[in-house]
C-alpha cells in the first residue's frame, strides 16, 4: 500500500478520535502538542539589602485538558501545579512550590475550547545561575499528568549598575483608573495576535539622566524585518515599560526580538546602557488555530511522506514565496477532510505529528527524519511501546504496535545515542521517504 494512501486513511481515522494521543502517562488533545504553557522572567525589587531578583513563573492551562464535571449549573474542574527547580551543576532540587487551582463554568462550550484558559503567577527566590524548571500539572478529576521543563538562568542584579529586567510579550492591556492591567502571552507563538502585541519589561536605573533612546529591533535568520526606535524620560530607581510591537505583518517564522537601551546623546556602543533580548514565533494560522510550521520551505520538505514526488516538484518549482503558499495550500485543500471549511483538520494533524516527532525523536537530525518519526508521522500514536533502553544482553530497542491495523516496529539504537533505526519489518521505500 502505497505511504499517501496510508497515511490518509490513518488521518482520518486519528480525526475521529481528537488527535489524541497515548504514551504512558502523556496525552496530547486537540491535536496540540504541547498541553500547556509556561514561562519564567527575572525580575527585580528594590529592598533593604539593594536589588534583589526574582523569577517570576507564569502557568498558561487552556480548558481543554482540564476535566469538567456538571454540579447544577456549573461546570466544575480543577487541577494541581507543581513547580520544581533544579540546579544544572548538582541535579539537587533548590527548590519546590505546588498550588491548586478551581475553575466553574457556566458554558460547556468553553469546557473543550482552548482559547480560554487559566493564568496564574508565583515569583520565587533563588541565587544567581543556571537551573532546569520543571512544571507538572495533573488534573484533579482524571489524574492525568503533563510535564514540561526548560532550562532558566537565574540573573544577579545590581543596585549600582544600570539594568533591565527579561521581556514579557502581553496580550491585552486594560485600564483600571490610572493604573494598567496586562494580561501576559505565555505562549510564545503570536499568531493569533493580528494587531500585534504590547512588551512589558522593567529598568532598574541607579544614574541621574536627562532621558534613554531605546531601540526596538526583531530579526530572522539574522535579517532585520522590524525596527522602532523611542526617547524615553528616566527616573532613579524602578522604572516600566509597555511598548506596543506592530508583529502583524511578519511571515511565518521564527524570531528574535532585542531591546537596546542608550545614553540620549549617545548611540554608540560606549553610550549603551542595557541590552536584552528573546525569542517568539508565528505559527501558520488557520481558522483561528496555530498550526505548528514556522517555515513553509521545511514544512514543504516534510510532506515527502504524504505527498507524489511531481506533486512536490510543483510546488518548490514556484517563482516566489507568495506563489509556493498558494500552491501548498492548493495541495492540503485537495485533502481537506471538510473541503471549503476554513479549517482543515488533516493538515493539523499531520504537522503536530512532525512537531511531535522533531520533540521526542530528534537528535544528529531533526526527529521527523529519523525512523521513529518517520513512522510516527504515517501512523500515529502507538498503541502500545515496549521499551528496553537498557538491557544487558542487547542493544537498546524498541518495539512498536499497532493494534487495529495489525502492524508491529522493531527500532534499534546501534549506536547507542539514541540513534533507533526501524530492524523491522524492512522499509522498502526508506531511502525514498528520507
Amino acid at each position: 500500500m502505497r505511504a499517501r494512501t496510508v497515511i490518509a486513511m490513518l488521518l482520518l481515522l486519528t480525526l475521529s478520535a481528537h488527535g489524541q494521543e497515548r504514551d504512558g502517562s502523556r496525552y496530547v488533545q486537540n491535536m496540540r502538542v504541547q498541553p500547556f504553557f509556561f514561562e519564567a522572567l527575572n525580575f527585580a525589587e528594590y529592598g533593604t539589602y539593594g536589588l534583589q531578583g526574582r523569577i517570576d513563573v507564569y502557568v498558561h492551562v487552556p480548558y481543554d485538558i482540564v476535566t469538567f464535571v456538571k454540579d447544577e449549573e456549573f461546570y466544575k474542574g480543577g487541577y494541581s501545579v507543581t513547580v520544581l527547580v533544579t540546579a544544572e551543576e548538582s541535579s539537587k532540587i533548590q527548590k519546590e512550590e505546588s498550588w491548586e487551582r478551581r475553575i466553574d463554568l457556566l458554558s460547556f462550550e468553553r469546557t473543550n475550547n482552548p482559547n480560554y484558559y487559566d493564568l496564574t503567577q508565583r515569583s520565587l527566590q533563588l541565587a544567581p545561575g543556571r537551573y532546569q524548571f520543571e512544571v507538572i500539572f495533573e488534573d484533579r478529576e482524571s489524574q492525568k499528568e503533563f510535564r514540561l521543563s526548560k532550562a532558566v538562568t537565574v540573573r544577579k542584579f545590581d543596585a549600582n549598575l544600570f539594568g533591565i529586567s527579561d521581556l514579557m510579550l502581553v496580550r491585552a492591556v486594560e485600564s483600571e483608573g490610572a493604573k494598567k492591567k496586562i494580561s501576559p502571552q505565555v505562549n510564545p507563538n503570536v499568531a493569533a495576535l493580528k494587531d500585534g502585541f504590547e512588551l512589558f519589561y522593567e529598568v532598574y536605573n541607579p544614574y541621574q539622566l536627562g532621558g534613554i533612546a531605546i531601540d526596538y529591533r526583531i530579526t530572522r535568520r539574522g535579517q532585520e524585518v522590524y525596527r522602532k526606535q523611542s526617547a524615553q524620560g528616566i527616573r532613579e530607581g524602578l522604572n516600566t515599560f509597555l511598548a506596543a510591537i506592530n508583529s502583524g505583518s511578519l511571515g511565518i517564522g521564527i524570531y528574535t526580538l532585542e531591546v537596546r537601551i542608550h545614553r540620549s546623546a549617545d548611540s554608540s556602543d560606549a553610550g549603551q546602557l542595557a541590552r536584552i533580548e528573546r525569542q517568539f514565533l508565528i505559527e501558520w494560522l488557520t481558522a483561528g488555530a496555530p498550526i505548528s510550521i514556522v517555515d513553509l520551505d521545511e514544512a514543504i520538505d516534510q510532506l515527502r511522506y504524504f505527498a507524489k514526488g511531481d506533486e512536490l516538484d510543483y510546488i518548490r518549482e514556484a517563482e516566489d514565496q507568495d506563489e509556493r503558499r498558494r500552491r501548498f495550500e492548493e495541495f492540503w485543500e485537495r485533502h481537506n477532510p471538510t473541503p471549503g471549511s476554513k479549517g482543515n483538520a488533516a493538515m493539523v494533524e499531520y504537522y503536530n505529528r512532525v512537531a511531535y516527532a522533531n520533540q521526542q525523536f530528534g537528535h544528529y537530525m531533526a526527529g521527523w527524519k529519523t525512523d521513529r518519526g518517520m513512522v510516527y508521522i504515517l501512523y500515529g500514536p502507538p498503541d502500545y511501546i515496549d521499551r528496553h533502553p537498557l538491557d544487558t544482553e542487547s542493544k537498546p530497542y524498541e518495539i512498536w504496535e499497532y493494534y487495529e491495523i495489525n502492524k508491529r516496529y522493531v527500532f534499534i539504537d546501534e549506536s547507542g545515542f539514541g540513534d533507533y533505526r526501524l530492524l523491522y519489518p524492512i522499509w522498502d521505500d526508506r531511502n525514498r521517504l528520507r
